[in-house]
């Protein structure tokens, strides 16, 4: 029975609420950093009750307070949401490389298009 209990708490750790792993990555790399909440706080300009509830995860940080928290703590934004930075990278890549296959897939159909429009004006004006 422990073995089960024990398999579903890795399951549940996997599917945690993002704000709370989020929370606990910044407190883990704050103590990392030899930060006290109170010194982080100052760092970023919001209250300490503030930092307290976002790394408790009963409040998630806005993009903007995420950017200057990976600032200040030295770390990318991925790792505070548990991530590599690695791993983002590589899907930041791949997207990019779907986006650009899309985009000239377009572009060269446009292209074809506005190319037959063209020849096809030109000969009524032709004749």
């Amino acid at each position: 029975m422990e073995k089960n209990e024990e398999s579903l708490d890795m399951d549940n750790s996997e599917k945690e609420p993002i704000p709370l792993l989020f929370g606990r990555n910044v407190r883990k790399y704050r103590k990392e950093r030899g930060l006290t909440q109170e010194q982080l706080s100052e760092k970023l300009g919001i209250s300490q009750k503030h930092l307290s509830i976002i790394e408790t995860g009963t409040q998630f940080a806005s993009a903007s307070l995420i950017g200057r928290i990976s600032e200040v703590l030295k770390v990318s934004p991925g790792d505070l949401f548990g991530g590599s930075s690695d791993i983002l990278i590589e899907e930041i890549k791949k997207t990019r490389a779907m986006l650009m296959t899309f985009f000239t897939n377009e572009m060269n159909r446009h292209s074809s298009i506005l190319s037959s429009e063209i020849k096809n004006t030109v000969r009524r004006f032709s004749n």
